[in-house]
């Protein structure tokens, strides 16, 4: 006995739009966001200072460490801007993502009036004893 599948007209349509690619659309509107934002905290024994710059297609983060004497790179990555809702074209915020090979880190940031708050989760590869954590952190220009 042969068995045979139709499919529904709107069921077509369904399978059609599940199968297209989805492209988000990020907010362009990101000057709130760019600039050099220092932490609040100067006995910080994390992040000291970041920068934000607009680049073709998004944003660039570049972290600084507690490092001494001076402050030292953390990183240089991608930023990816998101806004307070869905159809908003004012960023309001931004997440990034380091992988240094023996820890990957996801930073989230919101801004909120002048300040920007920025949590840092870092979680070390596997076989690494040391557990994993988060920092939460306020910044301002």
């Amino acid at each position: 006995m042969k068995i045979t599948k139709s499919l529904s007209f709107s069921g077509l349509v369904g399978a059609i739009l599940l199968s297209a690619s989805a492209h988000a659309v990020p907010p362009t509107a990101v000057s709130g966001l760019v600039g050099t934002w220092y932490n609040t905290n100067p006995s910080t024994s994390s992040t000291v200072k970041f920068e934000v710059t607009q680049v073709a297609g998004g944003l660039r983060f570049k972290s600084y460490g507690a490092c001494s004497p001076t402050p030292c790179v953390h990183t240089t990555v991608v930023a990816y801007p998101h806004s307070a809702g869905v159809s908003s074209n004012t960023a309001t915020g931004f997440t990034a993502y380091r992988n240094s090979g023996f820890k990957y880190t996801r930073y989230s940031a919101v801004r909120s009036g002048a300040k920007l708050r920025m949590d840092s989760f870092s979680t070390f590869a596997s076989g690494d004893t040391r557990k994993d954590y988060v920092v939460s952190e306020t910044f301002s220009r």
